[in-house]
């Protein structure tokens, strides 16, 4: 008997290279009978004190959450409106790829659904790869779409 996914974790950071996998998210909510969750970790804000940058201006957890809380309700609005089982969306702080991990084994029975960049070479390993990093320790199957 084939696994049930109940959950479509859509993780985004609001870029256009994040959207184009939005299509792709919904069409697997629609075909699977599954509720989209839109996910968006706020990176905890650092403070590099050896740079001797004078005084700057550093937003907190705080001031981050409540931005990105915002413009999640917008997106949400705009992106995921008349699904037939709707979806959720959430904010959280940490690193990305252990973040969307974390909340799809917590979802249960979910799926993730996210673009990748595209990159390699060196500009990768400078960069890093959140989508690798999930690919790698992700529990549940993953959709990775590259990116244009």
């Amino acid at each position: 008997m084939a696994h049930k996914i109940k959950t479509i974790v859509f993780p985004t950071d609001f870029s256009d290279i994040s959207v184009q996998a939005l299509s792709w998210a919904r069409d697997m909510a629609v075909r699977m009978d599954a509720e989209i969750h839109c996910l968006y970790v706020v990176e905890e804000p650092q403070i590099y004190s050896s740079l001797d940058m004078g005084t700057v201006a550093i937003p907190t957890s705080g001031e981050l959450l409540a931005s990105a809380g915002k413009r999640m309700e917008r997106f949400t609005k705009e992106q995921l409106a008349g699904l037939p089982k709707g979806s959720k969306q959430k904010v959280v702080i940490g690193r990305p790829a252990s973040e969307i991990v974390k909340y799809a084994r917590e979802a249960g029975d979910a799926m993730i659904v996210m673009t990748t960049h595209g990159y390699s070479g060196v500009k990768r390993l400078l960069l890093g790869s959140t989508t690798t990093e999930v690919l790698r320790d992700a529990d549940c199957p993953v959709l990775s779409v590259r990116a244009d």
